[in-house]
């Protein structure tokens, strides 16, 4: 039996070198709308960094964190991501209606704001419509969860079926002709050759001619036998 890989998270790499950049660029963009054209001067721009406020160190700092956890993909490090994003979202919108008399040009800062936001509102949809398949819905919040590819007959509330992968809290089942469930469903599961016990599923993702199935309520019985 072999782990069953999930798509390869290429785009989740890619927002994550973002993420890791994203400090940098904000902290250098912002000094070169200062107005000083010596901005990059090692003492002015020495003078700069001191003169960030605490707030902006503690979002610029979780956003170097974030890229950090993005490389490895993960329903706890996606979460933080899109609390990220909503954060500095917020951020941007404040300060375009509440620019501050800072050394920045306040037109400038306008403009950076608004661009902000509109990046960040676009990685945002992005982030929220490919967050799987690269990432495992069945996971648990503080791990990765194991799934093993193992073929076994399932009875799905009684139409037999066999499973491409299966773990201890959810299945991905693929069935003989296409099916009419939909995400959310629930359906009773049993696995003759596993256990005698049905246990209650709910779809989480429909395929083509499969779904993935998580696991609601399971017994103490069925988790030994499984």
């Amino acid at each position: 039996m072999t782990t069953t890989a999930l798509k390869k998270p290429i785009g989740v790499y890619v927002l994550a070198f973002l993420f890791l950049l994203a400090p940098l660029g904000n902290i250098f963009i912002s000094f070169a709308g200062s107005g000083l054209v010596n901005w990059y001067n090692p003492t002015v721009l020495m003078a700069f960094m001191e003169s960030i406020p605490v707030l902006d160190w503690i979002w610029l700092g979780l956003l170097f964190v974030t890229g950090i956890l993005l490389f490895r993909p993960h329903k706890l490090s996606w979460s933080v991501a899109i609390f990220t994003l909503l954060v500095i979202l917020f951020i941007n919108a404040y300060r375009l209606y509440q620019v501050d008399t800072n050394s920045i040009d306040p037109a400038f800062l306008k403009v950076f704001s608004l661009l902000a936001i509109i990046c960040t509102l676009s990685v945002l949809v992005i982030s929220f419509y490919f967050r799987f398949p690269y990432l495992d819905r069945r996971a648990n919040w503080l791990s990765n969860m194991n799934r093993v590819d193992i073929k076994t007959t399932v009875l799905c509330s009684g139409i037999v079926a066999v499973t491409e992968s299966l773990s201890a809290s959810g299945c991905l089942i693929r069935f003989e002709a296409a099916t009419h469930l939909k995400k959310n469903d629930k359906v009773i599961l049993n696995f003759p050759e596993i256990s005698n016990l049905e246990i209650q599923g709910v779809v989480v993702e429909n395929l083509e001619r499969a779904a993935r199935f998580e696991f609601q309520d399971l017994s103490g019985q069925f988790k030994q036998d499984l």
